[in-house]
C-alpha cells in the first residue's frame, strides 16, 4: 500500500514543474510584450519630430529662397534703373580744378534738369566718342552782346532795370568772357543766347577749351548733370 501511494505522490509532483514553467514563460512573455511597444511608440515619436524638423527646415528653406530671389529682382531693377539714369565717368586732365582733379571719378544723371552753374557732361561737335565735363554760365534766354573778342552776357534772372541798361552800358551782374575769333563772329549774330543752346566755361579758365574756343553747346550734345563724386574718398559726396 505505501508502495502504491509513493508512486501516486512521484506522478502528481510532474505536472507542477510543467505549470511552473509554462507560468514563468508567460510571464516573461508578458513583461516582452510592452517593451516592444514602447520601442515602437518611440520610434514612431522619432520618425514624426524628424519629419516636423524636415518640414519646418524645408518652410525656412523656401522662405529664404524666396527673399533671396525678391532681393534679386530689386537689385536687377536699381542697376537697370541706375544704368538708364545714370553713368559714371573720370576726370582727365584739370580744365576743372580745382572743382575736380585728375583721376576723380563722378555720376552723372541724365534728363535732369539743366541749371546755371550746374556742371555737365557732352560729347563736342566733331570729336564723337569724347566726353568733356563743364560749368554752365549761359542758359537760353540770356542776353549778350560782342564788342570785338569780348562778350557780355546778362542772365535773364536780372531786373528790367538791368536789361534796359545792358543795351547802354554794363549794369551788375553782366559777365564778361573773351573769345576766340570765329565764336565771337558766329555770337555777334544774336543779341541773346538761342533756345537749346548753353554757354559753358571750365573752372580752370587758363587751361580749358570751352565755349570761348567752340562756341555755344547743344543741349543734344549734353548727357547729364554731373550729382555725385565716389572718388576720391576723402572728398566723396554730393555735388552742388
Amino acid at each position: 500500500m505505501v508502495q502504491k501511494k509513493k508512486v501516486i505522490k512521484g506522478k502528481a509532483t510532474r505536472p507542477k514543474r510543467k505549470q511552473e514553467k509554462k507560468q514563468s514563460f508567460k510571464k516573461k512573455r508578458r513583461k516582452s510584450l510592452p517593451k516592444t511597444g514602447k520601442k515602437k511608440r518611440v520610434t514612431l515619436k522619432r520618425r514624426i519630430l524628424s519629419l516636423k524638423k524636415r518640414r519646418t527646415w524645408e518652410k525656412l528653406l523656401y522662405s529664404f529662397l524666396q527673399k533671396e530671389m525678391i532681393g534679386l529682382v530689386l537689385l536687377l531693377l536699381v542697376l537697370v534703373f541706375f544704368f538708364q539714369s545714370c553713368a559714371p565717368h573720370q576726370i582727365d586732365g584739370q580744365s576743372m580744378a580745382p572743382t575736380f582733379q585728375s583721376g576723380d571719378r563722378i555720376i552723372i544723371a541724365k534728363n535732369r534738369r539743366i541749371q546755371r552753374y550746374t556742371i555737365v557732361t557732352f560729347e563736342p561737335a566733331g570729336i564723337p566718342g569724347e566726353s568733356y565735363v563743364k560749368r554752365v554760365i549761359g542758359l537760353p534766354g540770356d542776353q549778350i552782346s560782342v564788342e570785338g573778342t569780348a562778350l557780355f552776357l546778362l542772365p535773364k534772372e536780372s531786373s528790367s532795370e538791368a536789361k534796359e541798361q545792358f543795351s547802354e552800358g554794363l549794369p551788375d551782374g553782366t559777365i564778361k568772357v573773351t573769345l576766340s575769333e570765329e565764336v565771337a563772329q558766329t555770337l555777334a549774330l544774336h543779341d541773346e543766347i538761342p533756345d537749346n543752346q548753353y554757354f559753358v566755361l571750365g573752372d580752370n579758365r587758363l587751361h580749358s577749351d570751352d565755349s570761348r574756343v567752340f562756341g555755344l553747346v547743344d543741349e543734344k550734345q549734353i548727357e547729364g548733370v554731373v550729382m555725385y563724386r565716389y572718388y576720391p574718398f576723402s572728398k566723396i559726396g554730393f555735388l552742388h
